[in-house]
């Protein structure tokens, strides 16, 4: 099969998982936040996050330096097995560990969250068994597209079945930990079609630890900002705040799927075109992901940031119409994580750069740890004056500490590698998308204002409606427009690949 092909062929079974799993949440979640309330998000977000940094450092980034070793292993099934026994059996007993710990974390310090605690053990038994990894280097992603798309279809079905009232949080939580485990024990049927187990001796189980330590934070990097902020939140002004960031987030959460999707079907590209050492070829791909990410990401980012002030409140709820105004100033956010992720998966871990993550990182939470201390409580402070409940003000000043730790990261990887990667041609080539995407979020306020204050429109579905609509009209026309008459040639070179 033609390497392109098949690229395009991937990234269209992440696209359509994205897509289904993006709409089921938006389907199930205006009745979840009506059913648990402020409250019931807040703790669920608070308790999976938590969880959350459990399983990551059970899989110990082995997603990350797994699928790089298949993918360099690819053409070879001896040292494919060998390296999958290896690298599982290490995940196996690191993720044992891990679990312990949990436990030890949940019985000492669960509290009032005992029983979620109890419910996300779960996912840890989840990480124990993870294997997508061994897929997604062998750039086989029609699997775990589908058996996610019919397991995340089923823990719908039981979210409006089984969860009927706010004392249901937990229900709501074993079902959504249930699906995670399904998919693997799905995947786990397909395993001898790729690698046989061998025995490896303890000494080559060991020497896998390095070099999934090092891709162990950037593994942590694309949630730890966010994570820190809601932990950062429940402590110091409590459940409630945290709800309301959960519900800013979730939306940047389910577009960032598109967008790391396509990293995840490129780095095994990547990774295997190195191993052959075809080092113009991989450059190529990413000059071309620049471009793509930074297309989907202004969409996502202006358009989002445009329709929130009426898409939140009518989805949500009135009880988190001030998650609006969080997911507009969180919105950027989508664009900076779009462009670190193509030189994070396109480059620095194909060329085995791990210290980039490190310091990228560090630099980041240094920012949002520190911008947070002083932010949360002042802007809660100021709740008054600026119009909102101390727990969205709050959560308001959880932001700016995110957005600089995202934008850092950014600068990091600029300043190691500004002399390796084309930066002005990156920058020349995909600056009219975030232009395009600020003109068509004028545009989409504009008919905002004139649709409810002129027209006296009253449904949000139609001025939500008629924004997207102009939006869309606004942001394809500037881009095609340039496209066509400035870079025909990329244009049709992207459409092809």
């Amino acid at each position: 099969m033609n390497p392109s092909t098949n690229t395009k062929k991937n990234y269209l079974y992440n696209v359509i998982c994205e897509l289904v799993t993006t709409l089921i949440p938006l389907i199930t979640t205006p009745y979840v936040t009506r059913i648990l309330g402020r409250g019931g998000m807040g703790s669920y977000q608070y308790v999976l996050t938590i969880a959350s940094y459990f399983v990551l450092f059970a899989n110990f980034g082995v997603k990350a330096y797994g699928n790089r070793c298949i993918a360099q292993a690819k053409d070879n099934p001896d040292e494919r097995s060998r390296v999958f026994s290896g690298i599982f059996s290490q995940q196996l007993m690191l993720s044992a560990v891990v679990s312990v710990l949990y436990l030890g974390y949940a019985l000492a310090f669960g509290g009032e969250y005992r029983v979620i605690f109890a419910v996300f053990g779960i996912n840890m038994l989840s990480a124990m068994l993870e294997i997508t990894w061994l897929y997604w280097g062998m750039e086989s992603f029609r699997p775990v597209a589908f058996s996610t798309i019919a397991v995340k279809v089923a823990v719908a079905v039981g979210i409006f079945l089984l969860v009927r009232e706010e004392d249901d949080l937990w229900i709501y939580a074993l079902l959504c930990s249930l699906g995670v485990i399904a998919v693997q024990l799905y995947l786990w049927c397909g395993v001898h079609r790729f690698v046989r187990f061998v025995r490896v001796p303890f000494a080559e189980i060991r020497r896998h630890f390095l070099p999934c330590l090092a891709l162990l934070i950037p593994m942590i990097s694309p949630t730890l900002f966010r994570s820190m902020d809601k932990l950062m939140l429940e402590s110091m002004s409590g459940a409630e705040a945290v709800g309301l960031y959960g519900a800013a987030e979730q939306l940047q959460t389910c577009m960032l799927g598109f967008i790391t999707g396509l990293g995840t079907v490129m780095l095994p590209r990547v990774s295997h075109l190195l191993a052959q050492g075809r080092e113009e070829d991989a450059h190529a791909y990413i000059g071309d992901s620049m471009q793509f990410e930074a297309f989907i990401g202004s969409i996502f980012t202006f358009g989002i940031a445009a329709a929130s002030s009426v898409f939140v409140p009518y989805y949500y709820g009135e009880a988190f119409s001030e998650a609006a105004i969080l997911t507009t100033v969180l919105s950027p956010t989508i664009l900076m994580i779009a462009v670190a992720d193509v030189v994070r998966a396109q480059y620095v871990i194909p060329h085995k750069r791990d210290r980039i993550f490190i310091v990228s990182v560090i630099v980041g939470a240094a920012c949002n740890l520190a911008c947070n201390a002083v932010c949360i409580p002042w802007f809660s402070s100021v709740h008054e004056t600026l119009g909102m409940t101390a727990d969205a003000a709050a959560a308001l000043g959880s932001l700016p500490g995110t957005l600089l730790a995202e934008l850092s990261v950014i600068a990091v990887q600029y300043l190691y590698l500004r002399r390796e990667l084309p930066y002005k041609t990156y920058f020349r080539t995909c600056a009219i998308f975030p232009i395009a995407g600020l003109l068509m979020f004028i545009a989409a306020r504009g008919v905002k204002v004139l649709c409810m204050e002129v027209l006296s429109v009253t449904s949000p579905l139609l001025v939500l409606a008629a924004e997207v609509a102009v939006g869309a009209v606004v942001y394809l026309g500037i881009t095609g427009g340039w496209y066509y008459r400035f870079r025909r040639e990329t244009l049709n070179k992207l459409i092809r690949k």
